[in-house]
């Protein structure tokens, strides 16, 4: 049997373009295949490169909330911003399970299907690094009076965090930068915001502004690294809990441990 390999780009809007295009060119067989980033050749398969289409990813996103629901787009969301290259694959057979209507009931229940219980897990994942990348992100200001922050999560998490800290800092000038990924979540104050990708000759002019912190910073800083060190009690020190509870990942980019 011959495969139809629909080959997209590595991002949400990618991914719902090549669900569309499967359907679109009628190839909505089982051994239809996304792949994401650059075709790994086979044998026996006919590949398509699918170019990025935002109004098609746009068409699948409203046909899976009005199908599905909103409970199931998110979880769709959240997968699709993981790092697992079989995400695609896995959220295109999820829908196409919910469309051919094989799953009774929320489609997110049919836990027995592997592609659904796939995008299940990926969702979990994504959802507990966004939540820890909201309790361990450390704003700092620079010239301009400009909070900025770093991150480098395991999952591309700027997109899914950003309301929280626009809802927290709707006064404030703030930007999140995802280094690894070249993400910038960009706020300006009382606008909405927006996620901005910056290529590879931008990083050292990303880094000087990453280190240029203000007078006002660097004492604050000095503070709160005096505040922690003093509300420690070092009978009680212990390493490997704090570990459990803080994993050494998240550590270069907070103050208290800078």
């Amino acid at each position: 049997m011959i495969q139809s390999i629909l080959v997209c780009q590595n991002s949400m809007e990618g991914v719902l373009t090549a669900i569309y295009r499967v359907y679109e060119w009628k190839l909505n067989g089982p051994d239809t295949m996304i792949q994401i980033g650059e075709a790994d050749l086979r044998l026996f398969a006919n590949y398509y490169e699918v170019e990025t289409v935002p109004p098609l990813a746009e068409k699948v996103a409203s046909t899976v909330l009005k199908r599905f629901g909103e409970d199931t787009w998110e979880f769709i969301c959240y997968a699709l911003a993981s790092e697992d290259p079989g995400k695609g694959q896995a959220v295109y057979r999820t829908i196409a399970e919910g469309l051919a209507g094989a799953i009774r009931g929320p489609l997110m229940h049919g836990l027995a299907n592997d592609d659904i219980r796939k995008v299940f897990e990926l969702s979990r994942h994504v959802h507990n690094e966004a939540h820890r990348m909201i309790e361990f992100l450390r704003f700092r200001e620079v010239e301009g009076n400009i909070l900025m922050a770093r991150i480098e999560p395991d999952a591309d998490v700027t997109a899914l965090i950003m309301p929280h800290f626009a809802d927290r800092f709707p006064l404030e000038n703030f930007v999140i930068v995802d280094t690894r990924r070249r993400l910038a979540g960009i706020h300006s104050a009382r606008k909405p915001w927006f996620v901005a990708r910056y290529e590879k000759e931008k990083d050292a002019q990303v880094e000087g502004i990453l280190g240029q912190y203000s007078e006002n910073e660097q004492e604050m800083e000095e503070l709160f690294k005096h505040f922690c060190k003093t509300l420690g009690v070092k009978e009680r020190r212990n390493i490997k809990l704090q570990q459990q509870f803080l994993p050494l990942k998240y550590r270069p980019f907070m103050t208290e441990f800078t």
